[in-house]
């Protein structure tokens, strides 16, 4: 689980398409938009998004849908009206709880997994990927009964069911209906992943997660959202039950504990169902506004490189330097860097190739910084970074290395391109003018030292200026 988040954390779009499968998951479970009966066809969609997780992110995800499958199973197994065939699935109700408990969640879990390793297989494949996505896609449903029959033959063959009862169900409509829908609907989700429109919607979403740009704000409201609606929502079905007690009291159908506890049963799936509704409401409106923050962005960026010019780069960092607070040993960083006889390339190698070195540096930064850092062009061939991520000297030492190892490789006729780097790490209270001020002094050092080098001054750092440096 702890690799799972890591995973989500790298790619903060996943962490949204996770939180929408969940709640689909729960949604499609305690409503008709996962089973519908009309005779004589029966068709289940519900283990639908355990499929799209397993499509479109990866088998620890398809595993943990699988996982809220398998306990909204068990809860509406758990319900006293349930058929007697039902009760298996509840470790509340069989005389079997942990027998009952690996059918109704392990099985799902299992499903799910097995399902995202094949996803996995099928999207690794050099030809017709979307082919073999599909026929995962048309034999999730089987995969499904199979594993479940497989699990109640196993635990309850008191039940009469095993692995070969997977097979009644192939041919029929029902099943074949259920197949063909789920494999046009995860083949248009794998479709719009890989679309533009979907890479587009992903570069802002992680631009706006790297860049914190109301990230805190932005959760702290989705956090608030979702716990106002829990009250009312929570308000509304227990008035819902209570009213519907008091109708049927008054006109004269007296209603045993029994009864009165299958009508809060059902409630709470309704609940639950409203509840995942609002998830899905708050997650797109999350997006938009992450799309209207990232056109903010944009309109703040350099034309040339794509970082932030100077106008969008120090608001942004008086509002990251509020939030910043120093760790032991760790430090966030203030760079200044500058292309060393930028003026000499520009003269001899002409505008255009200038401008081409100073693109070319822009990646190197974002390559090298972007996932821990801010990034900004302040005017001609200087920029600057903010590290908002505490690092430790050598951390930053080595990426510095990496950085300007990368930066001797940009292709400049007979010149090797350089940079020159003033550093200083974040002390509590400071803002971006003061950082600026000791960074540029920090760069004069380096330059002194021969430029194609870095400058860090040592903590702690005084009005002055650096009390001590590390260089390279």
């Amino acid at each position: 689980m702890k690799r799972l988040f890591s995973i989500l954390e790298k790619k903060p779009v996943q962490k949204y398409l996770l939180a929408g499968l969940v709640s689909l998951e729960l949604l499609m479970s305690f409503s008709f938009l996962g089973y519908i009966h009309v005779e004589p066809i029966s068709i289940t969609f519900a283990f639908i998004p355990v499929l799209l997780a397993g499509a479109l992110i990866g088998p620890r995800s398809a595993a943990l849908l699988g996982l809220v499958f398998g306990l909204a199973s068990m809860w509406k197994a758990s319900a006293p009206y349930v058929a007697d065939a039902d009760r298996i699935f509840s470790p509340f109700l069989s005389d079997s709880p942990a027998s009952s408990l690996l059918l109704s969640v392990g099985s799902r879990t299992l499903f799910g997994f097995v399902t995202g390793i094949l996803y996995l297989l099928a999207r690794r494949a050099k030809k017709y990927r979307l082919f073999w996505i599909g026929v995962v896609s048309f034999l999730g449903r089987s995969l499904h009964s199979f594993l479940v029959y497989g699990f109640m033959g196993l635990l309850f063959p008191e039940m009469g069911f095993n692995l070969l009862s997977t097979f009644n169900e192939l041919a029929s409509l029902s099943s074949l209906l259920t197949s063909a829908a789920t494999t046009a609907i995860v083949l248009a989700a794998c479709v719009f992943q890989g679309s533009r429109q979907f890479k587009d919607l992903e570069h802002r979403t992680n631009a706006v997660h790297h860049l914190r740009l109301g990230n805190r704000r932005t959760f702290f409201s989705a956090f608030i959202t979702i716990f106002l609606t829990l009250i009312p929502a929570g308000a509304i079905a227990l008035y819902f039950v209570q009213r519907m007690n008091y109708v049927l009291d008054t006109g004269g159908y007296h209603l045993d504990d029994a009864a009165r506890y299958n009508l809060l049963h059902l409630q709470v799936q309704f609940l639950l169902g409203l509840l995942s509704l609002c998830v899905l409401v708050v997650i797109l409106l999350l997006f938009s506004y992450q799309h209207t923050t990232y056109m903010r962005y944009e309109a703040k960026s350099d034309a040339l490189t794509g970082v932030l010019n100077r106008n969008g780069f120090f608001p942004l960092c008086d509002h990251l330097l509020a939030g910043l607070s120093p760790q032991p040993d760790a430090y966030a960083y203030f760079l200044i860097l500058d292309v060393d006889y930028f003026k000499h390339i520009n003269d001899s190698l002409g505008h255009p190739k200038g401008d081409e070195i100073l693109y070319n540096v822009a990646q190197c930064l974002q390559e090298t910084f972007s996932s821990a850092g801010t990034i900004g062009r302040l005017g001609g061939d200087e920029f600057a970074v903010l590290l908002h991520r505490e690092c430790t000297r050598k951390e930053l030492e080595k990426a510095l290395a990496r950085f300007i190892r990368r930066v001797h490789q940009i292709p400049c006729a007979s010149h090797r391109v350089s940079c020159s780097i003033g550093a200083v790490p974040i002390l509590p209270a400071q803002n971006v003018q003061e950082l600026y001020e000791q960074a540029d002094l920090c760069l004069y050092l380096a330059k002194e030292r021969g430029k194609d080098q870095y400058f860090i001054a040592a903590p702690p750092v005084q009005n002055g200026g650096p009390s001590a440096a590390a260089a390279r």
